[in-house]
């Protein structure tokens, strides 16, 4: 019955929706399995989480996910003494690479305030302190990495062993060559080709078929049309059987290596689950983030008192253009809901929209609807929606619907929400009313909260005279002819048929006819709820002019606020323009008293001036100096980050970086600096102007000045202009790396550049490896890891630089 009512309430369609924003796979199937919490605390703890997980996404972004991959059957594997290939090494190796990656995203300033603040006073955080969970696994990371190239390749060094056979194996395969090679200067006239090939896994000469018995040896293969035949001579025979003997060790070595390798993952399969775990848990969670943002949902508050209250309710699945938002009220001031109206009205949407809501809050997921919304937590949310009439199981419309308002009512009591469509309908309207009206008294008496859609005119009778019940009406326009979806609390709806049909052209006669034909009590009653329908939306009339008044009042304040900003703007541009001609001031003074100083230094033994003289006066006008900037300087700190301006330059306070500003903040306050050749995002709240310091004019004329100076700032400037944030290494020999990679770092240091990266390709894994030995001894480089997909894969390595 409960897996019932969360199909009929879509609740399957919105966890599909919560799949699709997960991004890896143990990610989806957690959110797959999302159901409504046991308890209130435990939706309390996952609305929570869903919150931290909006405010990451809002002020930073999202998580660095990629890469990663389901990697508990390789551990389990591991665990139980099974050796893995190269494959699951690599997998395990990337998880361990986010993990690294992960630890990285948590802010600078969530960190430096944890550590500031007592541990029992910290809020728990459920992204970043999760982050902080995780276990790098560093050695380990750091063992595959330096043995497996590949998933079919273990790098040479991955054993001094092995080392040596591969050695021994290109020693006789060189000597082989040499063998080979006398063959076919011997015997040319016998070949079809001067040419060295393999069959089997041995090294054999093309021989023309008639002249085969011309080179003696084993005949391995021969060609499709039988005009040659592949002949291992007997020189080369014992060479090929002992390359076949090392082939052999090799396959040995590296067994063992993996075995290594693999004995050391399961010495960290605890924390190698735990990471798994934690990770697809941080995916969960931050798949219900950003399925919040894309609703534009907020978090409503939870609460056990059967109070649900909602603004401008959506239905999530309706498109967000064409859904009419609703105000939604249950639990206050009455516990039953009876909804009235034409149909096509929206009395079912309106229904689904509060089971759905409610079954999305008690999940942890926010809500569409606007701040400060209520649901309460229920035991149970049972829903009768829709027709589930059976042909096989001789079910009509009624009996399908009677057979599960049954099951509802054996159940249904305090904590229960019970959402009926449609009821009683499906049979006769006197007895159908009748048997509505008991359902719903007996649903009242047992304590349920119910909302209930009909057409029948007995049932709002029976809510207005029923303490605990009220009414509810979906509006019609008389005027189109058409809906407006808007939910009308305190308001029975009206058929409206005799209107639609005399709108529709039907002959007056008739229509007044029927008309004679409702008791005068039915139409007294239309009457007063069509007048009672008339005066809500003229009160709903004025509401929607007071809003507007205010809206207008609103958008004053701004102006206001912008006029004020604008004031404000010119009274620094005043003072900017008031202070640039006091620095000159103080300048053409400096400059004055220096001409005066001299001239007098010039007459000093004449004149017997003293030196205090001298050093006051360069006291006065330095300490003017000194203030002027200080003044500058404290007016450039405190810019507000809405003052930034496209082409001036910032400092990223948590990066250290300095950059040009290319665009204006955007919708989710970011901006993107340039620096270099790298384009970057932050936060504009993290950004502060860089003081344009001015260089202090040299006032020691005639004192051999020298423009010397001035070499390394234009030498520094080039340098700036032309480095990159990565280095070509693949094509080069090991002489010619080292060097391009110390210049690339040297450039990348002095620039201010990090990360970068340096490209060896794949290959024989020989550049790779000086590459990283270089890295691992250089004092510039904080640390090192393999890129990722999106990144160069294998190919790349990419490096931290200590700036």
């Amino acid at each position: 019955m409960i897996s019932r009512s969360l199909r009929k309430l879509e609740f399957p369609a919105i966890i599909r929706l919560l799949s699709e924003q997960a991004d890896t796979e143990p990610g989806r199937k957690q959110c797959e399995e999302l159901l409504p919490a046991a308890n209130m605390a435990e939706a309390e703890v996952r609305m929570s989480e869903t919150e931290d997980a909006v405010n990451r996404l809002l002020e930073y972004g999202g998580l660095p996910f990629a890469g990663i991959q389901d990697i508990r059957s390789q551990v389990s594997r591991a665990d139980n003494g099974a050796v893995l290939n190269g494959r699951d090494l690599l997998q395990v190796a990337a998880l361990l690479r986010a993990v690294v990656r992960m630890r990285q995203s948590i802010p600078e300033s969530w960190i430096a305030a944890k550590r500031d603040s007592a541990e029992e006073d910290f809020p728990y955080h459920a992204i970043y302190n999760r982050i902080e969970a995780l276990t790098p696994c560093q050695s380990l990371l750091q063992e595959i990495e330096s043995c497996v190239a590949g998933e079919d390749e273990i790098f040479d060094s991955a054993s001094p062993e092995l080392m040596s056979i591969r050695r021994r194996i290109r020693d006789a395969q060189a000597n082989i060559r040499t063998e080979l090679e006398k063959v076919l200067r011997k015997h040319s006239s016998a070949l079809q080709e001067a040419l060295i090939t393999v069959r089997g896994d041995r090294y054999v000469v093309p021989v023309k078929s008639e002249h085969r018995s011309a080179v003696p040896g084993l005949i391995h293969d021969s060609s499709a049309s039988g005009n040659t035949v592949f002949i291992e001579p007997m020189s080369v025979v014992q060479l090929n059987n002992k390359i076949r003997e090392l082939a052999a060790e090799e396959r040995h070595e590296i067994e063992r290596i993996l075995a290594l390798l693999s004995a050391g993952v399961a010495e960290e399969v605890l924390p190698l689950k735990q990471n798994s775990q934690l990770l697809t848990e941080l995916d969960f969670a931050m798949a219900k983030g950003k399925l919040s943002l894309d609703m534009k949902a907020a978090a409503p508050r939870l609460n056990t008192d059967g109070r649900i209250v909602l603004h401008q309710a959506r239905h999530p699945l309706i498109n967000k253009d064409d859904v009419v938002p609703i105000d939604f009220e249950l639990g206050i001031d009455y516990h039953s809901l009876v909804i009235t109206g034409p149909n096509t009205g929206g009395k079912t949407v309106t229904l689904k929209t509060c089971g759905l809501l409610t079954l999305m809050a008690m999940a942890g997921l926010h809500i569409p609807a606007r701040s400060p919304s209520e649901v309460a937590f229920f035991d149970l949310v049972l829903a009768d929606i829709g027709d589930e009439q059976s042909i096989e199981q001789s079910l009509s419309t009624f009996s399908s619907h009677m057979k599960e308002i049954i099951s509802i009512t054996k159940v249904a009591g305090p904590g229960t929400l019970v959402l009926l469509d449609e009821l009683g309908a499906g049979t006769d309207p006197s007895e159908g009313a009748a048997l509505a009206i008991a359902i719903l008294n007996f649903l009242n008496l047992a304590g349920a909260h119910t909302v209930a859609t009909t057409h029948y005119s007995e049932l709002k009778g029976y809510a207005m005279n029923t303490e605990g019940v009220e009414n509810a009406s979906c509006e019609f326009d008389i005027e189109s002819l058409q809906p407006t979806y808007k939910l009308l609390i305190g308001v029975p709806g009206v058929s409206h048929a005799f209107s639609i049909a005399q709108k529709l052209g039907l002959n007056l006669d008739i229509i007044a006819d029927a008309r004679q034909l409702i008791s005068e009590e039915g139409a007294r009653f239309e009457q007063l709820i069509t007048a009672i329908e008339t005066s809500q939306k003229e009160i709903d009339d004025k509401k929607s002019e007071a809003d507007r008044l205010q809206g207008e009042l609103q958008e004053m304040r701004r102006t206001l606020d912008l006029e004020k900003e604008k004031m404000a703007q010119e009274k620094k541009k005043l003072l900017a323009g008031a202070e640039a001609e006091a620095a000159e001031i103080v300048n053409n003074t400096r400059r004055q008293m220096e001409e005066i100083i001299e001239s007098l230094e010039e007459k000093r033994d004449e004149l017997r001036l003293d030196h205090r003289l001298e050093s006051e006066l360069r006291g006065q006008i330095g300490e003017a100096e000194r203030e002027l900037s200080a003044r500058r300087e404290k007016r450039s700190a405190d810019r507000a980050p809405e003052e930034i301006e496209i082409g001036e330059r910032y400092e990223a306070i948590d990066l250290s970086i300095e950059g040009v500003a290319r665009a204006l903040p955007d919708a989710k306050g970011q901006v993107v600096l340039e620096a270099g050749q790298i384009s970057f995002s932050v936060a504009a709240d993290r950004l502060r102007p860089v003081v344009k310091k001015q260089k202090a004019p040299d006032h020691r004329r005639g004192r051999g000045r020298s423009i010397s100076g001035t070499a390394p700032l234009r030498l520094s400037t080039e340098r700036k202009m032309h480095v990159s944030t990565e280095i070509m290494l693949r094509g080069m020999r090991v002489d010619e790396a080292i060097p391009a990679i110390d210049h690339f770092l040297d450039d990348a240091v002095l620039n201010g550049i990090s990360p970068v990266r340096l490209i060896h390709g794949k290959g024989t894994g020989v550049l790779r490896q000086v590459t990283h030995y270089y890295l691992m001894r250089d004092p510039r480089v904080d640390s090192f890891r393999m890129g990722i997909e999106g990144e160069g894969g294998d190919g790349v390595t990419v490096a931290e630089l200590k700036l």
